[in-house]
């Protein structure tokens, strides 16, 4: 144990107490984590599906034979010390019930016999060993950090400090969580750097309405219950309004949600079929070339990205390459495919709803599935799917098709030709190309916004399910195409970036780095924000982990968040506003890259979600704040600008500094340093 962890143990007067061990529950495209109390069985719902579950956090001595299947009622045997990995598929939706047995170290998985009355899950504070603050000012030992006449501020209190004999006696700020943040009063400004950046990730259609004439286009419709999955009118003139705004969160880099042309229609909502869904989302992609009338036009995006550089700030788009969206009735009736029983639908067939006795999936019984029709949708040399003369979907991460999507056959070398539909889909840009594949195409797609609108990177979706040596073509071709645009508009700036989701990747590089990807997400640091915001200094461990990993890799980025579109919002999580803000404090001071989820800076409620959950974390942008919204926002953005200040926080060197009655360490990168004091509770 080093020794600022020993001397921490012993200053503390608490007892240490282990935390719950997590089960996460995944599926290929989402996942949620809960902690195991071995006092009451977690009751959780559970539609048809295949499931990985992974229980992490058991300590002891226990290991689990390898290749065990979970039989219902059954205990299973866990690992202690590493996680233990399930597979689990689901046949029938209902409640499913997690018992752990902290003697036995053992879990048993069961169906509930009847539909749970247990009352909605509320998440307890994890229990930790903290450092305690009587009040006053606090005394601590920089360890040379900076020489004696220093003068230092603090971000939070304003206060300023003169190193004197090696120290800086300081008063914290009351609402900052137990946080010091010092920086020289006199600082150099420091070149951005992609390895500390604060990524916005905006979902376009849940932010902001700037444009209201364009919130249905193509048809689309409002389902005048609780809009679960409609379109809510977010658009790029919506994130164009609210610029000033996300850089006073100290962003770098705003990554957008996919806008490209969406599917027109909607399919079945949840596994009941309880609400229409449409593809507000963008990762149910109609054409790849042309924006989604709702979201706006070629001029929005222009505009967007100058205004965005002119404050400083990248633009990343959304890359989806390994699957298009479903066949929706709007599209298949404005494509003429022929494969739906027109007698069983309205005049137009995007108006059909369920009538008495059926759901919003209904509508598939009037669509045949085996008709030869199907050869004039994508067709057989372009996607994976379950129809007729088309290539079956196999098992494999290249092969299957996630959530049922069209899976695109990019490792084929077979030359194809784009589906007629497409060619004739008004306004497109794809066109007929001489032996081109469908990686061909889609790298093409894809890498045409670059070269016309000036796209700094792109966030990567799926990137497992699609073969490397089509990520590096990716790259190297959006890399040249930025380089033209610059020099037509005669710009410079970084590489092009490229930012990938692994589904499940760690904080550590992997293979994946080199097909590519200058960053991965870290799927990780979630479920240790829960500690972090508990306990500042449960971080240590992490951050001397993460700050190494990333000395050890040169070029090689992490991106850590608190909540995404396809896990959880922390604030869902415990609903607590000082623990929202305590857990931005652990995230925007982690070393690697960071994402911002819209609305984690004002603790954005999860919305209604019918039985589909995931649909809550994309609730809309909240912009009437509370005094207490106020309170964190302000927070973020002194935080946010901070770390903005400063690239030393993502990718310096980590210094731990021993005292007795604090948690301190530095960040070093170059002639760049902070150091950050967490005095406790």
């Amino acid at each position: 144990m080093k020794l600022t962890r020993l001397l921490l143990a012993m200053a503390c007067a608490s007892t240490a107490v282990h935390a719950a061990p997590n089960l996460t529950i995944s599926t290929t495209t989402n996942s949620r984590d809960f902690p195991l109390d071995p006092n009451q069985p977690l009751v959780v719902t559970l539609t048809k599906d295949q499931y990985t579950l992974s229980i992490s956090g058991v300590e002891g001595k226990c290991s689990a034979p390898s290749g065990q299947k979970v039989k219902f009622s059954k205990p299973l045997s866990l690992n202690c010390g590493s996680p233990t990995e399930l597979s689990v598929k689901i046949r029938f939706t209902g409640d499913y019930s997690f018992a752990y047995n902290e003697q036995d170290q053992t879990i048993t998985f069961k169906r509930q016999p009847k539909k749970s009355t247990n009352k909605p899950f509320k998440r307890p504070i994890p229990t930790v060993q903290c450092e305690t603050h009587q009040g006053g000012p606090v005394t601590v030992n920089l360890h040379g950090q900076f020489p004696d006449g220093t003068e230092l501020i603090d971000a939070f209190s304003k206060q300023t400090a003169i190193v004197t004999n090696g120290e800086v006696t300081i008063q914290p700020a009351t609402n900052s969580g137990g946080l010091v943040l010092l920086e020289p009063l006199k600082s150099t400004p420091q070149p951005f750097s992609y390895q500390s950046a604060n990524i916005y990730f905006v979902m376009v259609d849940r932010f902001h309405n700037a444009d209201k004439t364009n919130d249905q286009s193509y048809g689309r419709k409002k389902d005048g219950k609780e809009e679960i999955g409609t379109f809510h009118g977010g658009d790029l003139k919506g994130v164009i309004e609210k610029l000033d705004y996300i850089q006073s969160l100290g962003t770098d880099v705003i990554w957008l949600s996919p806008i490209v042309e969406q599917v027109h229609g909607f399919v079945g909502g949840g596994d009941s079929g309880s609400f229409p869904f449409y593809a507000y989302h963008g990762y149910w992609t109609r054409d790849f070339t042309k924006i989604d009338q709702n979201f706006g036009n070629d001029e929005d995006l222009k505009t967007l990205v100058t205004e965005a550089h002119k404050r400083g700030i990248k633009v990343l788009l959304d890359a989806v390459i390994n699957h298009s969206g479903y066949a929706t009735l709007a599209d298949l009736q404005f494509d003429s495919i022929d494969v739906v029983d027109s007698q069983a639908m309205p005049k137009k067939w995007a108006d059909w709803t369920p009538k008495a006795g059926q759901n919003w999936h209904s509508y598939n019984d009037a669509i045949n599935y085996q008709s030869t029709q199907w050869a004039h949708w994508w067709g057989p040399d372009w996607v994976r799917a379950g129809l007729p003369n088309y290539p079956k979907p196999g098992s494999s991460d290249i092969t299957m098709t996630l959530a049922g999507l069209p899976d695109f056959q990019t490792e084929s070398n077979q030359t194809v030709t784009p589906p007629k539909w497409l060619l004739n889909n008004p306004g497109t840009r794809v066109t007929i190309k001489e032996d081109y594949t469908v990686a061909d195409y889609l790298i093409e797609w894809q890498t045409g916004w670059v070269k016309r609108f000036g796209i700094d990177g792109f966030r990567v979706d799926t990137v497992k399910h699609v073969e490397g040596e089509v990520w590096q073509r990716l790259k190297q071709q959006a890399s040249e195409n930025l380089d033209k645009w610059r020099q037509k508009n005669d710009q410079n700036g970084l590489p092009f970036w490229m930012m990938g989701e692994v589904w499940g990747h760690s904080a550590y590089r992997s293979r994946y780095a080199d097909d590519g990807f200058d960053a991965l997400i870290n799927f990780d640091m979630q479920k240790k924000l829960d500690k972090g915001a508990a306990c500042f200094s449960q971080m240590a461990d992490t951050y001397q982990s993460y700050a190494d990993s990333i000395q050890e890799s040169p070029g090689y980025t992490p991106v850590s968040y608190m909540s995404s579109h396809d896990t959880e919002l922390f604030f869902g999580r415990f609903n607590s506003m000082e623990m929202q803000r305590n857990a931005a404090n652990a995230l925007l001071l982690s070393p690697g890259a960071i994402q911002v989820y819209y609305g984690d800076e004002i603790a954005r409620n999860v919305g209604p979600y019918a039985d589909d959950f995931h649909q809550g974390t994309r609730s809309d942008m909240l912009w009437q704040l509370d005094d207490e919204r106020k309170a964190l926002l302000n927070h973020w953005q002194t935080l946010g600008q901070f770390r903005q200040r400063h690239p030393a926080i993502g990718a310096g060197i980590h210094t731990e500094l021993a005292n007795t009655q604090a948690y301190v360490f530095s960040r070093t990168l170059n002639d760049d340093k902070v150091v950050v004091i967490y005095v406790g509770k």
